[in-house]
């Protein structure tokens, strides 16, 4: 799906997604709970980029009101909203509401931003 949201409309975007996908293939391979929602949300990640997606211009929110609507796993769904410090900049953007009915997992490097190594 990703492939063909971002490919053709943004491809210095999707090399993005190809990069940080294959870091969460690498980092999936060595967590001990199931990594195929990390490896879904790293490829989905930037979805709200593609023009098919845009609602409100926000990447996140809007990527992951897409795939919500598609009927994709909750948690990857939250994962996609949930990236890049994606609150922080949802409450200064205004839409901070929106993005909130979207439950964030927590832990340690929660929020960490998609540059951060894994």
């Amino acid at each position: 799906m990703a492939r063909s949201l971002l490919a053709g409309a943004l491809p210095r975007r999707w090399a993005h997604v190809q990069g940080v996908a294959a870091k969460a293939e690498r980092a999936a391979a060595s967590l001990t709970l199931s990594g195929e929602a990390l490896v879904a949300a790293a490829w989905l990640h930037d979805v709200g980029y593609a023009p098919d997606a845009i609602d409100t211009g926000f990447h996140p929110l809007d990527g992951a009101r897409y795939l919500a609507g598609l009927g994709a796993p909750e948690r990857v769904v939250n994962l996609v909203a949930r990236h890049s410090y994606a609150m922080l900049e949802a409450e200064l953007r205004g839409v901070g509401h929106r993005l909130a009915v979207f439950p964030d997992e927590g832990g340690p490097r929660s929020g960490m931003p998609c540059g951060t190594a894994i």
